[in-house]
């Protein structure tokens, strides 16, 4: 286990908008604090996991849905950004994409319109209003065939065009309803896995 994120009222609608939801803040003394700074542990501990080759992409993924993955990628890239590091969230959930929502972001074009080659990766990473340092890729529009695309040679090499600027924090579907997350992980430095209990 490498951490624990309470359970509070602010971080329980991800199931009901379908919206990551943001816990993490500047100011230690806004509601949801004490999630905030779970997710601030959680970022630091994923930094002393390897303190000679330290992660640089992580995927992020839950057994099923509904488990807080979203949330959990969301709130990490921004504790990641607090901490003064750049860091890339992409939303890799082609099925039910949600980080654009959460940080009020516009959906529109995106990952898989990079991956297609119908716009570049500046034309469409977007930087989050309230975190400095933090970039947002979208998810874009939903292809016919998820899995196909994001174990392409294209995705691979999007991903480690993406780390060379700073940490990536990848939100990745459920692993037991589709192998998109599995998938992922084979081209990250880790994943780590949200479980609800």
């Amino acid at each position: 286990v490498v951490g624990r994120v309470p359970s509070i009222k602010q971080l329980e609608t991800e199931s009901d908008t379908g919206a990551a939801q943001l816990a993490v803040s500047k100011s230690s003394g806004s509601s949801g604090w004490e999630a905030g700074e779970a997710f601030r542990k959680l970022r630091t501990s994923i930094a002393y996991m390897d303190v000679d080759s330290p992660p640089r992409i992580i995927v992020v993924t839950s057994p099923q849905p509904n488990d807080g993955k979203s949330t959990t990628a969301a709130n990490l890239a921004a504790a990641i950004a607090i901490s003064g590091q750049h860091v890339t969230l992409v939303d890799g959930d082609l099925r039910r994409p949600s980080v654009a929502d959460g940080f009020g972001l516009v959906e529109g074009a995106g990952l898989t319109d990079v991956l297609i080659g119908r716009v570049t990766l500046d034309d469409v990473l977007q930087d989050s209003p309230d975190f400095e340092g933090l970039h947002v890729l979208a998810a874009g529009s939903i292809p016919p065939n998820p899995s196909e695309l994001l174990g392409s040679k294209a995705m691979q090499h999007l991903i480690e065009e993406l780390g060379r600027t700073g940490l990536v924090v990848i939100d990745a579907p459920p692993l037991l309803p589709v192998t998109d997350a599995a998938i992922l992980s084979r081209v990250c430095d880790g994943a780590i896995v949200v479980v609800s209990h």
